[in-house]
């Protein structure tokens, strides 16, 4: 037998493919399937859960998503793991004489992608309920109702891929097909690069979808603010939020349908403009719900507050709410619950009557340029520690109580406290002077906007 017709046998031979291989790598590609659908299960047995505990929060919520993400991580290290047997068992064939070829390069490739089918499906569905969490994202615009039936869809579209692929994969290691010339090393760099590929993924994917985040990127608002009130009606489709950038450029919150999805956009308007959109505002909203909350920079000028406060207050409404970020704690572990301060706005002078004499109860917060604190002219420290101020409070409003000194008309205590603010103070410096009147028991804070010093 002459080296040409060896040569013809050996590339006959060449023509068949290990089995072996093929079903080591199956096997591999088979617990990601698997992993990705269990998922899938877990996690709409925790919304059905969640469905019957009226109560449950957030923090429930997210426990119930790392729960069901377990067996889609683990099979990813477990395909991992196996994805070295099948790297080990390609580098002994190279050093074995064999009549059979390894699997082409596309057949890892192939492989690699249906076994994640169904946890890139448990995945969508887990980023959608991320993103309806996170306050500031489009998709959160109509709440988890809103995107409750698409996220039900992708997490029955990965139970039901499973199957589908595991079938696919089976016929794929058995349909006869050959493999071109040295075919051992291809084989062996394409299950090299699906191993780290797999790895990466296991790695990447918790640090990816983690948790609910503020994507509030217009501004920076205060963050870590004690005292605050929580109020849902900030995200609701109807509520007036208005947004001063540090820079002065103004924007109002709109609503898109897209597709039948509604998406939160910030569209920019002017000062001019302002004012039509506060009054048709007014006009559909009843008068105990007329409140217009203010999305401020941190670093925003006061003076440029102030000229908003001063739009509104024209606009016959005398309440806004200046939205701010919580404090981490139990109840809001994300920082995600919308929060505020509410504060009202004086109504604007009447030059045409006599001054009124001025009310001896009347409590005045200074905040001078300087960052110096008073109250009613008596020093109080600066706003870098403004717990002499909030003392001073505790201690007045204890006597009151004591005295029984109520607000006219009530049965409360008097514990009203207008805040004079310096106009070149920042937003930021004016929200800790809010947070430490409020912490001290005041009720209601007003704001003063007239006869300011610069």
């Amino acid at each position: 037998m002459n080296a040409s017709m060896l040569n013809a046998e050996e590339n006959q031979s060449r023509l068949k493919v290990s089995i072996t291989a093929r079903l080591i790598a199956v096997l591999t590609y088979t617990i990601p399937i698997i992993g990705g659908a269990l998922s899938s299960i877990l996690l709409i047995r925790v919304f059905r859960v969640l469905r019957e505990a009226e109560t449950a929060g957030i923090g429930a919520v997210m426990g119930g998503m790392k729960e069901a993400a377990v067996p889609v991580i683990i099979s990813l290290y477990l395909a991992a793991i196996c994805g070295i047997a099948v790297i080990i068992f390609l580098i002994a064939r190279m050093f074995m004489q064999t009549k059979t070829a390894s699997p082409p390069f596309w057949f890892f490739a192939v492989g690699w992608i249906l076994c994640l089918v169904p946890a890139a499906l448990f995945w969508k569905a887990q980023w959608l309920v991320i993103e309806v969490l996170s306050p500031g994202s489009s998709v959160s615009a109509g709440g988890i109702g809103g995107v409750g039936a698409e996220i039900s869809q992708w997490l029955m579209l990965s139970v039901i891929a499973a199957p589908v692929v595991f079938i696919l994969l089976v016929v794929i290691s058995v349909i006869p097909f050959s493999s071109k010339s040295d075919p051992k090393w291809s084989s062996l760099i394409a299950a090299a690069m699906i191993e780290i590929l797999l790895i990466a993924t296991a790695v990447a994917i918790p640090f990816l979808i983690n948790e609910p985040k503020r994507k509030d990127e217009t501004v920076n608002l205060p963050e870590n603010v004690k005292y605050v009130e929580f109020d849902h009606d900030i995200d609701k489709e109807t509520s007036m939020v208005v947004t001063l950038a540090s820079d002065n450029k103004l924007f109002i919150r709109q609503e898109n349908n897209v597709s039948g999805k509604i998406e939160r956009t910030e569209k920019i308007i002017t000062r001019e403009e302002l004012p039509e959109k506060l009054k048709k505002f007014s006009e559909v909203m009843s008068p105990d719900k007329q409140i217009v909350y203010l999305k401020a920079d941190v670093g925003a000028s006061y003076d440029n507050v102030l000229q908003i406060f001063e739009i509104i207050r024209k606009a016959a409404i005398s309440k806004a709410g200046l939205v701010v970020v919580g404090e981490k704690k139990e109840s809001d572990p994300y920082q995600t619950y919308s929060a505020k301060f509410e504060v009202k706005l004086p109504e604007p002078p009447d030059k045409a009557h006599e001054p009124v004499k001025p009310n001896p109860l009347t409590l005045v917060a200074m905040l001078n340029s300087d960052g110096t604190l008073k109250l009613n002219n008596e020093d109080m420290g600066m706003i870098s520690d403004p717990e002499r101020l909030e003392n001073r409070l505790r201690e007045v409003f204890k006597y009151r109580e004591n005295d029984g000194v109520f607000r006219v008309g009530t049965n409360e205590v008097e514990k009203t406290v207008f805040l004079k603010v310096s106009k070149s103070s920042k937003y930021g410096d004016f929200i800790k002077l809010v947070e430490a009147v409020k912490s001290a028991g005041a009720a209601p804070i007003g704001i003063q906007i007239d006869d300011l010093l610069k």
